[in-house]
């Protein structure tokens, strides 16, 4: 199933555990709001892939990878994107450019190269509010405020 022009259900549903990994309707609907409203604005914006990393994970999964019991995941609202190949953009540089585009996100978090390198972006369900939240986790763990100069606290 073909979500938005660049971006296939298969892509979310992707699992390294093993477990069976089929995403419940509501959770295809949000993965597919997430498509329209984000991640394809960004690969267009980009012009290059978007690869993601991680996307639905069903709870027997999301606990296989140790994911917070509260994940987005869990509901389709949040998806682990990398960019570039062969070696992937940093974190805090593709954290600036999903800013500046004005994205609508609940969450935005970069993660230090030894915490995947990955960025983390969250959306709310329809209608809900967003926090507009961007954090960076750093290497030594937990995470910090990240601003768009670039700064973290």
């Amino acid at each position: 199933m073909q979500l938005t022009a660049n971006f296939a259900l298969r892509e979310f549903l992707r699992t390294s555990t093993g477990l069976p990994n089929e995403a419940p309707p509501e959770a295809i609907e949000n993965l597919q709001w997430l498509c329209q409203t984000v991640l394809q604005p960004l690969r267009e914006s980009l012009g290059m892939p978007v690869r993601i990393t991680s996307g639905y994970r069903s709870p027997a999964v999301n606990a296989a990878v140790k994911g917070s019991k509260t994940s987005a995941h869990v509901h389709g609202l949040a998806v682990d994107i990398k960019v570039g190949a062969p070696t992937p953009w940093d974190a805090a540089r593709l954290l600036r450019v999903v800013h500046d585009l004005e994205l609508p996100l609940d969450q935005a978090i970069g993660y230090a190269p030894t915490r995947g390198g990955h960025v983390h972006l969250g959306i709310s369900r329809r209608g809900q509010p967003l926090r507009g939240e961007y954090l960076f986790a750093p290497p030594t763990g937990g995470y910090v405020t990240w601003y768009p100069s670039g700064t973290m606290r």
